[in-house]
């Protein structure tokens, strides 16, 4: 068996089940985001089955959390002489280019912690001034004295050549032995100062966290007898946890990953190449691009406002999840999030103390969550509660409650769909003949009105669609990347250069599998380049052709990226000289589940009629009983379809047929 636990920003979930696709159990428990061990350790609580020698794959926020909440140790910078403020310069672009109050984002470390160190490389490695290792061990020292507890070195194009990074580790290890060390040279190989740095900081901001986090839950493994924990990466790829520990920034978006890697699994196993993710949580909204079965990847992001630079799926994310707080703004507008009431003490309709009114509870309000169903397996749901959540908002607008629950929904709706198009249309990718995949707590409840908002016209639910993130640990492969910059004219690269480069990128790869216990040999090599044409200040990630290397032909690389210069800006300049910049490979070896859990239907279709808010007025609404619903059921919207772990709604115009998998697809009529 395997047992997938990942940790949300309101509920873990937790999924148990064997090498045959068979579901042994499930579990819901709420999250504990000041210790998230807590709620592992509450979910495989309510398990009756031995674990003994099952391993536990893991997903968890931990190490967003520890950013977002400045939870940290106090650090320690090292970097090359004349570069101390580059944390605080940072980029002169804004988040929000006419805010007359804005400020560049705060540091994790701050200037008094950081120490200039003389030493010097030019953008090829070459030592153009020694390391004074003199210098180096006064600056640790000074550090250690102010109360450094971890140290980040970020040393001018190191990632050309990382011996002057090293030998700092070293002497911090002689004057700091129990300090952690962050190099950008490990970290980052990649050029760009601020980013690289930024990324780095973030790396050692977070590595006691994580380390610590991670090793309570390996001893909690040990005690139950499981063999061994492994992490969910930003990638979409499964490590052991030691390894993880050792790159924590590399699990920082842990959670959100782990549900598109799920979403993947099912598409494949139901035929579907292109679709868009809708994770809908008690939080946020995660979605994500799939094209021809793979998540699109991206190798930067923002966590506070500070860039990180790595390799990940390519999630948006919006502050509109169940727990999303319903507000009214300074100009008297409905507002809905970003800002969420989360797992403690929850929307009003939980009755676990909460009085403030949330999407969850507008939707309550709505009849969509009726409160005979038992949300999440344990919660009883209170409708005059959530009323009475709505109703203040609603007489400020001089509204219902039933008719602003309405309101909020759609809103809620559009955000989501606002997501969508950031990572397809703004990606040049029309998701017109796209499939919506929705999961999460949430998700299947908007997803028919998302897919309008967007113009898709089908909607896949899976089975256990509020478990699908903790599936996605299990269906996971495992998954390494790594890459190296090295910008010059394409026209000037021979073809043994390029085999060079990602020769020692494969045998990095293949050395890194090996300490991981993997067969080295057995890894697939996927090969990607950041290109640009010269003199512009971004680049295109282009896969190379397999051609590239079957023809030795190197030219043939510029008509890729020609091609995919056109696909994403509508243009592309022929004459113009092409840069290669980034070498990126990614070594890949099946390990996950290939089979997806189905529901087990008990025969005769359970339905019942209920009222419902549809266009400011009530109507009947019919309300199914999902595990009760036939392969070939078919209905048309208006329809509630109930299970324990998430609740989904055919609107009218829309209708409900299952498949042979014992997914709901939702059709447009």
């Amino acid at each position: 068996m395997r047992l997938g636990i990942e940790c949300g920003g309101t509920f873990t979930d937790l999924v148990l089940m064997d090498e045959a696709g068979a579901l042994k159990a499930t579990a819901k428990v709420f999250s504990t985001p000041d210790d998230p061990s807590r709620a592992v350790r509450a979910a495989i609580e309510q398990l009756s089955d031995d674990l003994t020698g099952v391993p536990l794959l893991h997903g968890s926020t931990v190490a967003t959390n520890a950013v977002l909440e400045r939870k940290g140790p106090r650090l320690g910078l090292l970097v090359t002489a004349g570069f101390r403020d580059l944390l605080l310069l940072a980029r002169h672009d804004r988040d929000h280019t006419f805010d007359l109050r804005y400020t560049k984002p705060t540091p994790l470390v701050d200037r008094s912690m950081v120490r200039e160190v003389p030493e010097r490389l030019d953008p090829r490695g070459t030592v153009l001034r020694p390391l004074d290792e003199d210098a180096v061990r006064a600056a640790v020292r000074e550090l250690v004295a102010a109360g450094a507890e971890a140290f980040a070195v970020s040393l001018l194009h190191s990632y050309a050549d990382g011996a002057h990074e090293r030998r700092v580790r070293e002497i911090v290890a002689e004057l700091a032995p129990d300090a952690p060390v962050s190099l950008s040279s490990d970290v980052i190989a990649e050029f760009r100062e601020y980013e690289r740095t930024s990324t780095t900081v973030v790396d050692a901001f977070v590595r006691p966290t994580v380390s610590g986090y991670l090793g309570r839950l390996e001893d909690d493994g040990e005690r139950r007898g499981l063999a061994g924990v492994s992490i969910m990466q930003s990638h979409g790829g499964m490590v052991p946890a030691r390894f993880a520990a050792a790159r924590p920034v590399q699990a920082l978006l842990s959670g959100p990953a782990a549900g598109v890697a799920g979403a993947a699994a099912i598409a494949r196993a139901a035929g579907v190449s292109d679709l868009v993710t809708l994770d809908m949580g008690g939080t946020s909204t995660d979605v994500c691009l799939i094209t021809g079965g793979t998540p699109r990847q991206t190798y930067e992001t923002k966590i506070d406002r500070m860039p990180i630079r790595m390799s990940m799926i390519d999630i948006a994310t919006v502050g509109a999840g169940g727990g999303s707080i319903v507000s009214v703004d300074s100009g008297g507008m409905l507002r809905v999030g970003p800002s969420s009431v989360g797992a403690d003490p929850g929307p009003a309709c939980y009755a676990r103390g909460g009085s403030t009114p949330t999407v969850t509870d507008a939707d309550v309000t709505r009849g969509l969550i009726r409160p005979g169903h038992s949300l999440a397996g344990q919660l009883t749901i209170d409708r005059a509660a959530a009323r009475e959540s709505v109703r203040g908002v609603a007489e400020t607008l001089g509204s219902t409650p039933e008719r602003l629950s309405e309101d909020v929904y759609k809103i809620a709706s559009v955000a989501m769909a606002g997501a969508i198009r950031l990572v397809s249309v703004e990606r040049g990718v029309d998701v017109r003949g796209h499939t919506l995949l929705a999961f999460g707590g949430a998700g299947p409840l908007h997803a028919a009105q998302v897919a309008d908002e967007t113009n898709m016209s089908r909607v896949l639910v899976p089975p256990n669609a509020g478990l699908l993130s903790a599936y996605g640990l299990l269906a996971a492969d495992f998954r390494r990347q790594a890459a190296v910059t090295d910008i010059a004219d394409l026209a000037g690269v021979a073809y043994g250069d390029l085999a060079a480069r990602v020769g020692d990128l494969t045998e990095q790869l293949r050395g890194e599998a090996r300490d991981l216990g993997e067969d080295a040999e057995a890894l697939t090599m996927d090969v990607a380049i950041d290109m640009r044409y010269r003199g512009q200040g971004f680049e295109l990630t282009v896969p190379v052709p397999p051609e590239v290397f079957a023809n030795r032909d190197v030219a043939l690389l510029e008509k890729a990226f020609h091609d995919a210069h056109q696909a994403r800006y509508g243009h592309a300049d022929l004459a113009r000289p092409v840069q290669t910049v980034t070498y990126r490979v990614t070594a890949t070896a099946p390990r996950g589940l290939r089979e997806v859990p189905v529901i087990a239907t008990s025969g005769e279709v359970r339905e019942s009629t209920d009222v419902i808010v549809l266009d400011g007025a009530e109507q009947a609404c019919r309300f199914l009983w999902r595990a009760s619903l036939p392969v070939g059921y078919e209905a048309d919207g208006p329809a509630v379809v109930e299970e324990p772990t998430t609740t989904t709604f055919v609107p009218p115009g829309w209708s409900l047929r299952v498949d042979e998998h014992t997914s709901l697809v939702l059709t447009r009529r």
